[in-house]
C-alpha cells in the first residue's frame, strides 16, 4: 500500500520582521498564501526499519537533514512505529526561492502517514509535531490564506479574497538561505520594534499597505532580482513583491491574459503561473 499526496507552495503575501526574541527567533507577521505550485509525495511502508528518501525532480538531500526524514521519524516515534519507509519526493518547487516547498513536505508527509497507518491525528497532535521541524510546517496543516504571528506559528484563516487573482512567479535560479536574510537584517532592528505596516485582510484590499521587510537587505545584495520587481511593477501587475526570504518575485494580476502578455519578458527566467488554494 502507498499513498501519493500533492505538496502545495505558499507565497507571503506580506512580511513584517517585528524584532528578535530571547530564543533567537523574531516575531513576524506574514499574510500567508497557498498556491497550486507543488511538488508529489509518494510514501510506502518496506520490510526494513529504515527510512529512505528517494529524491527525483530537482535534487533534495535524501538523508537525515531532508525534512521528509525529520517529518517522518517524529511521528513514528510519537506513535511508537517500528515500519520502515519510502518516501519519493517529485519536486518541482525551487529550494532556497521563499516558496516553502520543505516546509510543505514535511506537512505533506505527516498527513500522508496519518492514512498509510490509518491514525486519525488531532490539530493539537500535528501542530505539535509541524512546530518541532520549522516555524512554516503548521501552515500547510489547513493551507488556504492565513495570518501569521509570533515565529510564524500563531494562525489565523482569513477569507479567501484572493481566489479571483492570478499570480506570475519568477525564480532566479538563486537560493537565499533564511538564516542570511535574517542576520542581513538585523541593523534594521538593533534600536527599535519594527510594526508590522499592513493589516489583515478585510474586503478591500490596500495593495500599498503590502510590503516585505526582506526586500531590504535581497534588492540591495541583489540587483537582478530588483530589476525583476522594476520589471514586474511595470508590467500592468496590481502589485509585485519577493516572497518569504526569496528569492522568488511574483506578481498579482487580476487576469490571466495578463500574465500571458509579458511572460515572454521574463524567458531568462523559470517562471510559473499558479492560482491562490
Amino acid at each position: 500500500m502507498s499513498v501519493k499526496l500533492q505538496s502545495n507552495a505558499k507565497i507571503n503575501l506580506a512580511l513584517s520582521i517585528n524584532y528578535k526574541r530571547s530564543d533567537g527567533y523574531h516575531d513576524i507577521s506574514s499574510i500567508m498564501q497557498e498556491i497550486d505550485l507543488h511538488d508529489t509525495i509518494t510514501i510506502s511502508k518496506n520490510n526494513s526499519s529504515a527510512i529512505n528518501i528517494i529524491s527525483k525532480g530537482i535534487s533534495v538531500p535524501e538523508d537525515e537533514s531532508n525534512l521528509c526524514y525529520v517529518a517522518a521519524k517524529l511521528f513514528l516515534n510519537h506513535y511508537k512505529l517500528n515500519d520502515g519507509l519510502d518516501i519519493i519526493i517529485n519536486k518541482n518547487i525551487p529550494i532556497g526561492a521563499g516558496l516553502g516547498g520543505g516546509s510543505s513536505n514535511a506537512s505533506t508527509v505527516i498527513k500522508g502517514l496519518q492514512k498509510l497507518f490509518e491514525i486519525r491525528i488531532t490539530d493539537n497532535i500535528f501542530y505539535q509535531l509541524a512546530s518541532k521541524i520549522g516555524a512554516d510546517v503548521p501552515f500547510f496543516n489547513n493551507g488556504g490564506i492565513q495570518y501569521a504571528e509570533g515565529i510564524g506559528d500563531k494562525l489565523t484563516p482569513l477569507p479567501p479574497l484572493l481566489s479571483q487573482y492570478h499570480f506570475l512567479l519568477i525564480f532566479p535560479n538563486i537560493q537565499i538561505s533564511t538564516l542570511w536574510a535574517y542576520k542581513e537584517y538585523k541593523n534594521y532592528l538593533e534600536n527599535h520594534l519594527n510594526e508590522s505596516n499592513f493589516v489583515p485582510l478585510s474586503e478591500n484590499i490596500d495593495f500599498s499597505l503590502w510590503s516585505n521587510d526582506f526586500e531590504k537587505v535581497v534588492l540591495s545584495t541583489y540587483p537582478e532580482i530588483k530589476k525583476i520587481k522594476m520589471d514586474l511593477n511595470n508590467s500592468n501587475s496590481l502589485f509585485a513583491s519577493l516572497s518569504g526570504s526569496g528569492s522568488t518575485m511574483f506578481g498579482v494580476y487580476d487576469n490571466l491574459e495578463s500574465i500571458r502578455n509579458i511572460s515572454d519578458s521574463f524567458n531568462a527566467y523559470q517562471t510559473y503561473e499558479a492560482l491562490p488554494i
